[in-house]
């Protein structure tokens, strides 16, 4: 049924969640090896040409999430799944969204974020803009 299911992760306790559901839904598939798992991490700068410290963040969020991606595969080594790991930089959701449909996702599985409802209603959160826009369904996790 999924053959290609996108995770969203950013190192939250939430992100990890998400991941630990969507490693559980494969594996209970009847052909794990047949679906293939991408995470996607994204790297957020500040769109605004007087932040010129918007390489360093670049650079800093790359190593953090290469260094969770490799922590990641090695604690999945044993097992027989197709995890592919991508850093995008960006807007999360759109990025996200974007990847999506490029990749012809089947499911995006994404951890719910912990913003009040003041700010989820100032701002929005990533994964309410993710539900509004997806390609696909979408799997939020507590």
């Amino acid at each position: 049924m999924y053959r290609k299911i996108v995770v969203t992760h950013d190192g939250s306790e939430n992100s990890q969640r998400a991941l630990e559901k969507t490693l559980e839904l494969v594996k209970n598939l009847k052909n794990p090896q047949e679906t293939e798992i991408s995470i996607v991490s994204v790297i957020q700068i500040v769109d605004l040409p007087e932040i010129v410290e918007n390489q360093a963040i670049i650079d800093y969020y790359r190593k953090y999430y290469k260094k969770i991606h490799s922590e990641i595969a090695e604690k999945n080594q044993s097992e027989e799944l197709k995890i592919n790991y991508h850093i995008l930089i960006g807007n999360p959701s759109i990025e996200i969204i974007n990847f999506a449909k490029e990749n012809q996702a089947d499911l995006i599985v994404v951890g719910r974020t912990g913003k009040s409802k003041i700010e989820q209603w100032l701002l929005g959160s990533v994964s309410k803009k993710i539900i509004d826009h997806s390609p696909c369904p979408v799997l939020i996790v507590n």
